[in-house]
């Protein structure tokens, strides 16, 4: 008898089984076709991008050398890149374009460029702050020293990428205003600042020694007579001479 009924037990789950896949089945299909889909697609993806990016680094760095030869016009050279590489890659040589119009001369034209790519939104953010530092340098004595504040403040925080190069923008523009506190306090900080490269520290050294005629030094506050322990003798600078000497 037991084994009748656990005859009928298997016949009915089968028929249930059976009536589960004819009402589901074809989803079920449709399901796992879709997760290959998928996993193809991601996969395909992903080695599409690789190939994009290795080629896009082979043709920068092809882009670089040719730029480096005698006589090439490097803002042409890789501007011819932008419209053909990643976004990270087209970034990169809009910077280097620009430079290369700092380096001829065409500042206005460096300029330009390096606040267009700090004004793309698609860019890396540390590209495009670093743009607005290299349009900033280029602006020192072409704008005013409040100007260039409202652009490179921000940017000369503790905790910023480029600090340094932002701090040194604004010292040198404080300085040519002749507005010497802050542009010793600009200087000091990068002088302060470990992790600023030697080049940048000796020029702020530099600088700290050109201003300091003109900053006050610090008041020596004499000591009252209340303030000298007992016994203790008074310091040079607090006693005040009584007559001259004989």
């Amino acid at each position: 008898m037991a084994d009748i009924f656990r005859e009928v037990e298997e016949d009915i789950r089968r028929d249930r089984l059976q009536q589960l896949w004819d009402k589901y089945g074809i989803y079920l299909i449709g399901l796992v076709v879709g997760i290959i889909a998928l996993t193809s697609l991601v996969v395909g993806w992903r080695a599409y991008t690789q190939s994009q990016a290795e080629d896009a680094s082979k043709a920068f760095a092809a882009a670089i050398a040719e730029a480096a030869q005698e006589g090439a016009d490097a803002a042409a050279i890789f501007s011819s890149l932008v419209d053909r590489s990643p976004s990270g890659y087209a970034a990169l040589a809009r910077l280097r374009a620009a430079g290369a119009l700092a380096e001829a001369g065409e500042v206005d034209q460096a300029i330009a460029a390096y606040d267009a790519v700090a004004a793309d939104s698609g860019a890396d953010d540390i590209l495009r702050d670093l743009a607005k530092v290299k349009s900033g340098t280029l602006l020192v004595g072409r704008t005013s020293y409040d100007d260039l504040a409202i652009r490179l403040v921000p940017l000369a925080g503790n905790e910023e990428p480029w600090r340094n190069p932002a701090r040194e923008a604004l010292g040198m523009a404080a300085y040519a205003e002749q507005k010497y506190a802050q542009a010793q306090s600009f200087f000091q900080s990068i002088v302060d600042d470990q992790t600023a490269t030697p080049g940048v520290r000796d020029r702020a050294h530099v600088m700290l020694a050109l201003i300091a005629p003109y900053v006050p030094a610090p008041q020596t506050v004499p000591l009252e007579a209340s303030e000298i322990a007992p016994g203790e003798p008074a310091p040079a600078s607090s006693i005040e001479p009584t007559g001259e000497a004989q």
